[in-house]
């Protein structure tokens, strides 16, 4: 009798089991990827957004190559923040904090000298580097003489290059969306560079353009009116008057 009981017990308490409905999964509250330790994971989320430099100085007294006309105080003349690109607008200068130190063309002389495919923003204390707009990481990795290089392609034709930096955000990996001045990397001498400075290139339907000059209003020079005093004296042209 106590057998038999015993028997029916552990039947059911196994047809319990059976029946019971299966685990529910349920996705981990933390992500997946975690950044290394070495970065942190709030360096690059607590840097704040871009500045907007509402002007730029020439490095070393505006002795650098192709720096363009500068003012009394080093700065550029007609310097924008923004570059306008089918994309949107663009960061001319998207640094924490930098002279000019080499512009855009052909520098050196005719039998030394090379085409100078973007612009040289230098610091050598370093700082953050940001997008220059809104768009999508092209590129995040070692590239030959530019080091550590990252290349964001903003659509519509529009491309930004940052290179020699010291470092950037390992989460930045190609097909990531960043956002307009967001804080991508700092600045460094990696690849071929002599000192602490951001390459930076702009690129327009394949085509490389000036950072510094593209998508600028053209310039009107004018002068003012000459003053009537100083008019050399001379007799007044009559059309009317009756020749001899």
């Amino acid at each position: 009798m106590v057998r038999a009981f015993a028997f029916l017990l552990v039947a059911g308490l196994a047809g319990c089991a059976t029946s019971a409905p299966a685990p529910i999964y349920r996705q981990p509250s933390t992500p997946s990827y975690q950044p290394p330790p070495s970065y942190g994971p709030s360096v690059y989320d607590s840097a704040g957004r871009a500045p907007v430099h509402s002007m730029l100085i020439a490095c070393n007294r505006a002795n650098g190559s192709n720096i363009g006309e500068v003012n009394y105080d080093y700065s550029l003349v007609q310097y924008t923040p923004y570059l306008d690109t089918p994309a949107g607008p663009l960061l001319r200068a998207p640094t924490e904090g930098a002279c000019l130190s080499s512009g855009f063309g052909y520098r050196g002389s005719l039998d030394r000298g090379r085409q100078h495919n973007g612009v040289d923003l230098a610091n050598p204390n370093g700082g953050y580097i940001y997008a220059a707009g809104e768009g999508v990481i092209a590129f995040a990795d070692y590239r030959g003489g530019f080091g550590n290089t990252i290349e964001i392609d903003h659509g519509r034709g529009v491309r930004t290059l940052y290179a020699h930096m010291a470092e950037f955000d390992t989460r930045l990996q190609r097909g990531a969306r960043v956002y307009a001045g967001q804080p991508i990397g700092r600045m460094g001498m990696t690849g071929n560079a002599t000192g602490v400075h951001l390459h930076y290139e702009v690129f327009v339907d394949g085509l490389l353009v000036d950072p510094m000059h593209y998508g600028r209003p053209p310039v009107y020079v004018s002068a003012p009116a000459p003053d009537i005093a100083y008019l050399p004296d001379e007799e007044p042209i009559d059309d009317d008057k009756p020749s001899d």
